[in-house]
């Protein structure tokens, strides 16, 4: 696909454009249609700080994670349009309608509070299908002309089964104002991290929509409160 690209960024609760994520480069090309996951390695929106655990190790295995999840889910009415996957180059091109819910919540525009009900509901169907989405985020989410709420980032997925994953990857795409979330899922298991942990504390704690917390998303997953 031949575009002028812009990266994407999403709105602090200042509602300042910054950085989305840390994992791949976010891109908007197309009249805003067109949504580009580009996960070549190097890249222009990873690389403007030093990041010397930011590896094409660490973004391969993200890449790939990201691909299989998006297959797993591929039929979902709440998955991303995919338009094209290109392998080689590592990009993956999806329909996309001009905002994520990130950008309507934190623009001081009004927001339909239907949306925690959607997202309560991809969440609640991620586990029971056997996942845990760490990437619940307004920015990881964003509304279809049909009013459906659809999901990316699905690097961000691991099975309920077995949620560990070696330190290096995580280490490698987490910010500095956030490893202290990685303290948070305690001793290492076999040199992995537990992201059960971390997805709970996400879900009981650190993830906003607006002012609201996804705590009785918590609830009805464990059936406790989250500081229990």
């Amino acid at each position: 696909m031949n575009n002028k690209w812009k990266p994407y960024l999403k709105l602090d609760t200042e509602g300042v454009r910054c950085m989305a994520q840390q994992t791949y480069e976010p891109l908007i090309g197309y009249k805003g249609t067109v949504f580009c996951k580009n996960y070549s390695y190097p890249n222009n929106y990873q690389m403007v700080e030093d990041r010397p655990l930011y590896t094409e190790e660490v973004v391969d295995w993200f890449f790939q994670n990201e691909l299989d999840n998006i297959e797993i889910f591929k039929d979902k009415i709440y998955a991303p349009e995919i338009i094209d996957i290109d392998y080689n180059n590592k990009k993956i091109f999806l329909k996309w309608y001009g905002y994520s819910c990130n950008e309507i919540i934190y623009s001081d525009k009004n927001w339909p509070l239907e949306w925690l009900d959607k997202i309560e509901e991809i969440m609640i169907d991620q586990y029971n299908d056997g996942f845990y989405k760490l990437t619940m985020y307004p920015h990881c989410h964003y509304i279809d002309d049909k009013d459906n709420m659809r999901a990316i980032d699905w690097y961000g997925c691991v099975p309920v089964s077995s949620p560990f994953i070696e330190e290096k990857y995580m280490q490698g795409i987490i910010h500095e104002t956030a490893r202290f979330r990685l303290n948070e899922t305690g001793n290492l298991n076999n040199g992995k991290i537990n992201l059960e942990i971390m997805f709970k504390r996400s879900l009981g704690t650190h993830v906003m929509w607006g002012n609201y917390t996804m705590s009785d998303i918590y609830r009805k997953l464990f059936g406790e409160n989250p500081d229990a």
